[in-house]
């Protein structure tokens, strides 16, 4: 993977994480990348997925 620009304290890395997705309304967004040291600082992003399949289960059950 080549160098990125950690989100949290703008300097280079060669080990970046993904810390989440930058949407846009002009463009199809970007990820957002920190340091391995700054990325614990950022939080959770949630599972779409799990999500769904959490809404699904709750309309199942006739809770939504």
């Amino acid at each position: 993977m080549t160098s990125q620009i950690c989100a949290r304290c703008d300097k280079p890395t060669k080990q970046p994480v993904i810390v989440g997705h930058v949407h846009s309304a002009s463009c199809g967004g970007r990820t957002a990348y920190a340091c391995p040291g700054c990325a614990p600082s950022f939080p959770k992003q949630p599972d779409p997925l799990a999500e769904l399949a959490a809404l699904r289960r709750a309309r199942e059950r006739g809770r939504v």
